[in-house]
């Protein structure tokens, strides 16, 4: 990598556990908010009547990802993925996968094809799936749409 390089958003990929073999078309980055108190309006007066404002962190949260992935025929594991993951919508009780989630990452490659940035995840979970919408006039591939829940996510490269 040379010194000072500017990482392009075309070159990315994020795997699972299981899943490090799909084509990515496209994902959102991640998202994490310090939620925070006090920072907004002061919580109190000073002698003098100064006003005092103080951020105080108050909790994480994090925001979903969202991957759109090229979908093939002979690959159903993303809708597996969602499926195995949740109970069933009549019958209800326990997941197939028994809550186990997954981890994985979120990579950046330089210019010469290295890694170059990665954010690694854990309690990876498949929160919704959609499909492409179907057209007979449509000129483009058919997707598979996953948005993912994560526990954390932490910036390591």
């Amino acid at each position: 990598m040379s010194k000072g390089e500017v990482l392009a958003c075309s070159k990315f990929y994020l795997q699972f556990d299981g899943l490090e073999d799909l084509v990515l078309k496209s994902c959102t980055g991640p998202k994490i908010t310090l939620e925070s108190a006090g920072d907004t309006t002061s919580f109190g007066v000073s002698k003098g009547g100064k006003s005092v404002i103080q951020a105080t962190v108050t909790g994480v949260s994090n925001a979903t990802i969202t991957a759109v992935y090229v979908a093939s025929v002979e690959d159903d594991r993303l809708v597996k993925w969602h499926q195995d993951s949740h109970s069933e919508a009549i019958a209800g009780g326990g997941s197939k996968n028994k809550g186990v989630h997954k981890t994985g990452s979120l990579i950046l490659y330089n210019q010469a094809g290295e890694e170059a940035a990665r954010w690694n995840m854990t309690g990876i979970m498949p929160i919704t799936y959609k499909s492409s919408k179907f057209d007979p006039s449509s000129k483009e591939l058919a997707t598979e749409t996953v948005e993912f829940a994560y526990h954390s996510i932490l910036r390591v490269k």
